[in-house]
């Protein structure tokens, strides 16, 4: 060793490879594992064996250096995943505790070696030492992705003398290690290498090999110290200097992140652990400090977090579940600056990639709502926001809106009507100008689909009372827009503003939906419903428009029939749309199926038309003939094809006689029958059986009836609907049976 001292045997490790290139080629990373199992059968060896034995040795030595080359490489370059694989073994408790042990061993060997050489010094080190002071290292590149900075300058020999000074400061076990954390004898070198040896074996380690021992239950007094700790003394590093800031605030990210785990991991084992008041408010001074040391909560941007993440807030938001664990400690609005959790969340939105594992909770609906208001208030306010965190924050919230469709709990519909205040707001708000404006749209449209008439109803009324939002102008405005967009622009049709129209149609089924009065005007809706419909006979079908706009106009002019102000007056257009759309397209024929039961029906060729298309489609849903994306809708639409083909056998009694002699009459009815008798097996045929459990057989009733002249009276069909949210193909509203 450079220093004065005594070092066991083995040897000095030699050198490190310069580059993980020059590491994977030399030995690879399964030289790596060998070098992991190496060190962990060395407890099978007693003291005397390891002392003496030359050939022990030389295997330490060779699997000490390979280990101490990996970490080194970490300062040069990230990792690949299979060598993050490899780095969390290093941290496996099992084999930290061997270290320690080895290292109890060594150290015995030294001071065994300088009783023999009396005036030498007493200083004592060995491999094992330089293993932990390189782990500790390496958790920071491998935990923010960057590789810093030394923190005092030097040479690198100098700075590996202090670390490995920091090191013998560490207790002979393992288990011991944390309590150095919060130690007041222990030096801020020793301190630092403890609490990340204790992150990496809590943290990363089972972070990246999904294998966890648990953490010890004292180590939250140990946190809660630390914290006390802080309180007393303050944040002073941004006074020293940048780089002592960014590791300060590195070890407290790491300190944020161990109480989330410690709090989470024993709260499931004693559901009376409580966390202590004083901790809680330390430590989102502590979070503060961390996201955002230099503003003040009241300058915080909610709406634009910061586009990069520094090494310390890439460590809070990545590792653990410390962001989820930061929802439920601080979910209520009136703790004292809990806006720094409002932030977290907006960053976490800004930053994180689409999370399949988000796990919807009453906590985590509240973060998410939090952020939404902010973003109303903001684009209110400012005009602009960040559209990659509205985009999320509402993809989180359809997650949301889904799961308290599926689990209601009466004291969370609040929850549910926050959501729809803070969405219906956003719609009116952004102007869907560019395709990332049109998927916020889409996101909104969806999670709305999922509350019913009365909340929308209620959060509709209250959106209009907002005088600074101006809900009901700036919905006229939209109209007026689009209006003058479909009569101008549409000759040549584009993507982008066929979808502008899709989405001002969909938000208009929604207020109709909800029967909330005074929303839209009479004047620009029926000309924009009038101008699509001529529009889309004008294409035909199929035709890009028709793709777009067929199954949200035939939407759309059914839930009109919900205000009395806007009658029918493309309702001859819209049957010859549809009967002469392609049967194939199943979204059209839904759609058209709802509008014939909510509508007058049209004279007797269109009458014909109609069943003959609907009895088509309906035959091609029986024998599963629509497949993939397009099955999920046939399922939930079959009853309202029946639903339309029983209203259509309330024409007059020629155009009815003329429906019952059309061939797809006959098939039709056998296969009706075929399914409502159990015949077809699959979870298919199960699925479509419940669907048509009741409307079935009432259809094959009322053409039994029509071909025995004895069909009943003409009464209207009641059947109750919902909307969904289908995303196939171009994602839209449509009506189904709520059943």
């Amino acid at each position: 060793m450079p220093h004065s001292g005594a070092e066991s045997e083995p040897p000095e490790p030699t050198a490190p490879v310069s580059s993980l290139e020059e590491s994977r080629a030399h030995e690879g990373f399964e030289t790596i594992s060998s070098a992991i199992d190496q060190i962990g059968r060395l407890e099978l060896l007693d003291f005397e064996t390891i002392m003496t034995d030359v050939t022990i040795h030389e295997t330490i030595s060779l699997a000490s250096n390979r280990i101490l080359s990996f970490l080194d490489c970490l300062d040069q370059q990230p990792l690949p995943a299979d060598g993050l694989d490899h780095f969390g073994k290093l941290f496996d408790i099992a084999f930290l505790e061997i270290l320690f042990e080895q290292r109890k061993i060594f150290h015995r060997i030294a001071v065994q070696s300088l009783a023999a050489e009396p005036g030498s010094s007493t200083a004592v080190v060995c491999w094992v030492d330089a293993i932990l002071t390189k782990l500790g290292d390496a958790t920071i590149p491998v935990a923010s992705g960057v590789c810093l900075t030394p923190l005092f300058s030097g040479s690198a020999e100098s700075r590996a003398e202090d670390g490995l000074r920091a090191a013998t400061q560490l207790p002979p076990n393992w288990h011991s290690v944390a309590g150095v954390i919060a130690s007041g004898h222990a030096s801020p070198a020793a301190k630092r290498l403890a609490l990340r040896l204790t992150f990496g074996a809590f943290v990363l380690g089972p972070s990246l090999c999904t294998k966890s021992d648990g953490m010890p239950y004292g180590i939250l007094e140990v946190l809660d110290r630390c914290i006390s700790q802080t309180r007393a003394t303050g944040f002073s590093a941004s006074r020293v200097g940048d780089q002592l800031a960014i590791q300060e605030r590195l070890n407290f990210a790491m300190i944020v992140t161990l109480y989330a785990t410690a709090s989470r991991q024993h709260r499931n084992f004693d559901n009376a652990s409580q966390l202590r008041p004083h901790s809680v408010g330390g430590l989102l001074n502590v979070v503060q400090h961390v996201l955002h040391p230099d503003d003040s909560v009241s300058s915080l941007q909610f709406a634009a977090p910061p586009e990069y993440l520094d090494p310390a807030q890439m460590v809070l938001l990545r590792w653990g579940d410390t962001v989820s664990w930061c929802w439920e400690t601080w979910d209520d609005h009136r703790t004292a600056n809990a806006e720094s959790v409002i932030f977290l969340t907006s960053i976490w939105l800004r930053h994180s990639d689409v999370d399949h594992s988000f796990t919807v909770s009453t906590a985590s609906s509240i973060a998410i709502l939090r952020v939404l208001h902010q973003l109303v208030l903001s684009t209110i306010s400012a005009g602009s926001l960040s559209m990659s965190l509205t985009s999320r924050a509402c993809f989180f919230a359809v997650k949301s809106m889904k799961h308290w469709l599926w689990c209601p709990k009466e004291d969370e519909r609040w929850i549910v009507s926050g959501f729809c205040k803070c969405l219906l707001s956003l719609f009116v708000l952004l102007a869907a100008e560019n395709d990332e404006e049109v998927a916020v749209h889409d996101y909104i449209l969806e999670a709305l689909s999922f509350a019913d008439a009365d909340t929308l109803h209620i959060c509709m009324a209250h959106v209009k009372e907002d005088n600074a939002l101006r809900f009901a102008a700036r919905l006229h405005e939209r109209f007026v827009r689009v209006q003058n967009l479909v009569s101008g622009s549409l000759a040549q049709p584009q993507t982008l503003k066929l979808d502008l129209v899709r989405c001002t149609l969909s938000f208009a089924v929604i207020v109709w939906f909800s029967k909330t009065n005074g929303c839209l005007l009479r004047e620009p809706v029926s000309s924009l419903l009038s101008n699509v419909t001529k529009i889309l006979l004008q294409e035909g079908s199929p035709s890009l428009v028709s793709k777009i706009l067929g199954h949200t106009i035939l939407t759309a002019s059914s839930a009109a029939k919900k205000d009395l102000p806007f009658a029918d007056e493309n309702r001859e257009y819209l049957w010859q749309f549809a009967t002469t759309s392609s049967a194939h397209e199943l979204s059209i024929a839904s759609s058209f199926a709802h509008y014939i039961i909510t509508s007058e029906l049209c004279d007797s060729l269109f009458c014909a038309e109609a069943w003959r298309y609907l009895a088509e489609v309906l035959l091609l849903i029986l024998k599963h003939q629509y497949i993939d994306e397009q099955e999920p809708l046939a399922l939930l639409t079959c009853p309202t094809l029946c639903g339309a083909l029983i209203r259509l056998l309330q024409a007059d009694a020629a155009s009815t006689q003329f429906m019952l002699s059309t061939p797809f009459t006959l098939n039709l009815c056998a296969d009706l029958k075929s399914v409502s008798e159990g015949n077809g097996s699959g979870e298919y045929f199960d699925l479509m059986r419940e669907r048509l459990n009741k409307i079935g057989p009432c259809l094959l009733d009322q053409i039994r009836s029509n071909l025995s002249r004895s069909a009943t009276a003409d009464t209207p069909l009641e059947i109750p609907m919902r909307l969904v949210f289908y995303r196939h193909g171009v994602s839209h509203l449509i009506f189904v049976p709520d059943m």
